[in-house]
């Protein structure tokens, strides 16, 4: 049976239990970064040979879909020790997580992956791809600095934190909330620091952390986040990435929302074809390591905001979360039958309308669907859709959203 998590019992096996699975850092880094994590994160966990052998851990957030914020969680950690293992412990807790969350209001929830396939069997489904690519930063083709950037440490991971809730808006964007989250993710990063930028107050406006890996003084190097609102805020970070060129032969990036950093590289497959099997290969990878799930399906349809015509349907919504929580879990999912209407204005009501067409399909799937992570259309050949021909013709009018990308990482 699940308990919350107990530092004075739990410390020293969960301490163990990362150690066996890879996540521990040693020293004084790991001991920060530990009780980061218990700052900001609600952790439960199953005992095997009575003490703590399997965990999950928890955040609060927002998600943003189409400018609405929805109040979220992300499961930032599911962890089992190497005798806690294929007993159907790390699944039970992952939706125990979310049903906690979702019971107290969260509207979505969200993870990222070890691999695919797993998480699916409690409703989650692939987020959009997200693209990386290793650049030679002297291949930036931006005007050189103008003013030299703040070094940035770990010690100021409040002020950062501060300043990735006040980033740039996106579509699909998460927002993780206890600032602890940012405090650990610098310390995980090795050999990590900062570059930023400060306004006439003293205000931390835009700056981007990267990590050195342990790497020589040639890197590569991998940038982590970056944040900033404005073009000039972010030419101005590509600016500080390019002015580590002169030592720093590769810098590896992630595109940031609606912005292909290819665009500002001078002769990339040139690069790329010199480069070719070298540390500083650069290559270019996709990956879809984020997986979300809706909890409030009505909540999360008003989210929509489709101009052109209106589409009704019937929802039959297979939610397979419900069958690994207990019977009296005060919320199991969000399947049933819904009438669903989607336009400027959209809603989701519980029930059946004999006039309406009918989608069957599963809330990992229709949530693909709410994100826009691909068509409609597309979801019928790669994913459990039934549905009329002419229905999902409509839908693939009607819904047509950026590309969703949560622009953090977990």
């Amino acid at each position: 049976m699940s308990r919350p998590y107990d530092k004075a019992r739990d410390f020293d096996n969960q301490c163990r239990i990362w150690k066996e699975v890879g996540w521990f850092i040693e020293g004084d880094r790991g001991k920060k970064a530990m009780s980061c994590y218990h700052e900001a994160s609600e952790t439960l966990v199953e005992d095997v040979h009575g003490e703590m052998e399997v965990g999950a851990s928890r955040c609060p957030a927002i998600f943003w879909h189409q400018g609405t914020p929805l109040s979220a969680v992300v499961v930032v950690g599911v962890y089992a020790g190497r005798v806690g293992r294929q007993q159907g412990h790390a699944l039970k807790l992952t939706a125990e997580s979310v049903a906690q969350a979702a019971n107290e209001g969260a509207c979505v929830a969200s993870l990222g992956i070890f691999d695919q396939g797993y998480y699916d069997r409690v409703g989650f489904g692939n987020g959009s791809y997200i693209r990386r690519m290793t650049i030679d930063p002297k291949s930036l083709q931006v005007e050189p600095l103008q003013r030299a950037p703040h070094r940035l440490g770990p010690d100021d991971y409040k002020e950062m934190h501060a300043a990735r809730l006040q980033r740039r808006p996106a579509h699909g964007r998460v927002d993780v909330l206890p600032p602890g989250i940012t405090g650990i993710e610098c310390l995980e990063a090795e050999g990590g620091f900062g570059l930023g930028f400060r306004d006439a107050d003293g205000v931390l406006t835009h700056h981007v952390w990267l990590a050195s890996y342990g790497k020589d003084e040639f890197g590569p190097y991998g940038v982590e986040w970056m944040v900033w609102n404005t073009r000039s805020q972010f030419m101005e970070l590509m600016a500080a990435l390019r002015s580590l060129g002169d030592q720093v032969r590769g810098i590896r990036i992630s595109d940031p929302p609606e912005v292909q950093v290819q665009q500002l590289l001078s002769r990339p497959f040139r690069v790329s074809d010199r480069s070719r099997g070298s540390e500083f290969e650069s290559r270019n990878s996709s990956w879809a390591y984020q997986q979300h799930r809706i909890c409030d399906l009505p909540r999360c349809v008003e989210a929509f905001s489709l101009p052109g015509t209106p589409v009704q349907f019937n929802l039959r919504l297979d939610d397979p979360i419900e069958a690994v929580l207990p019977s009296d879990a005060p919320w199991t999912g969000c399947g049933g039958d819904w009438v669903i209407t989607l336009g400027e204005k959209s809603w989701a009501e519980p029930g059946h309308d004999k006039s309406l067409p009918i989608m069957e399909t599963g809330v990992g799937t229709f949530t693909r669907l709410w994100l826009g992570v691909t068509a409609v259309s597309g979801l019928a050949i790669t994913d459990e859709i039934e549905a009329p021909a002419q229905l999902i013709d409509r839908l693939d009018a009607l819904v047509r959203l950026p590309r969703p990308l949560t622009d953090w990482d977990y």
